[in-house]
């Protein structure tokens, strides 16, 4: 049918396709932020992977995907982009800054790079190191935040003596073991051990909440078709 048939057909139409409208753009608003939810990626995979394994000792760590907790320990420092820190490793994003008529910020990210040294993790039983390649640094805060020139500059750091929880894939090189990116999960994550203590117990509820929401949600759409 050509386009000015179906412009005929919507102008004589308008009340039952706006109702169509009505009915169906909360649905496809729906679908389309399940589908961003329950897009896996790498810190998702960390965080559901980090849910069901135990936290190995890393005097007893197994090899194959594993978790591990302690302290980290500096072997090469980098400096940080945004305010020179002596650091491990870091995430860095660059944002333009766009302002509205009200004066009102909004940010659209234009470069994101994390960069990491080797490092070592311990905890009391001893000590492994971890080749960085490939991690992710997740549910981490920035560090530093700094604006100037139309543009926004945030930096996530690791730190010397930072107690965090890593899951990656225990290898072992000439018999020294070491962490690495898992090939299989494609994982190798890190997280603070407080911050990940807040998103178990929490989690379980924003899950019951989003179901709840989606049931909801169906029904309405359900009374409004009938």
């Amino acid at each position: 049918m050509p386009l000015h048939k179906y412009a005929f057909e919507i102008a004589n139409n308008y009340d039952s396709y706006a109702e169509k409208a009505i009915i169906f753009l909360p649905l496809l608003f729906f679908i389309f932020v399940f589908i961003i939810v329950m897009k896996p990626n790498a810190a998702k995979r960390f965080l559901r992977l980090q849910s069901s394994l135990p936290t190995s000792k890393i005097h007893s760590v197994a090899k194959g995907l594993a978790e591990i907790e302690g302290t980290l320990v500096m072997k090469t420092p980098l400096s940080s982009p945004v305010k020179n820190e002596v650091c491990i490793g870091y995430y860095y994003t660059i944002e333009d800054i766009d302002r509205d008529s009200d004066g009102k910020e909004s940010y659209r990210t234009i470069h994101r790079e994390t960069q990491c040294s080797i490092f070592q993790i311990k905890d009391d039983t001893g000590m492994i190191e971890v080749e960085p390649e490939g991690i992710e640094l997740v549910l981490l805060e920035e560090t530093n935040i700094s604006s100037h020139s139309g543009k926004r500059y945030k930096e996530t750091l690791l730190k010397d003596g930072q107690t965090m929880l890593l899951v990656g894939y225990a290898d072992s090189k000439n018999g020294t073991p070491f962490m690495r990116k898992d090939e299989h999960y494609k994982v190798l994550g890190i997280t603070s051990s407080s911050g990940i203590t807040v998103w178990n117990k929490y989690q379980p509820l924003l899950r019951s909440f989003m179901f709840t929401c989606s049931i909801i949600l169906l029904i309405i759409i359900y009374i409004l078709t009938q």
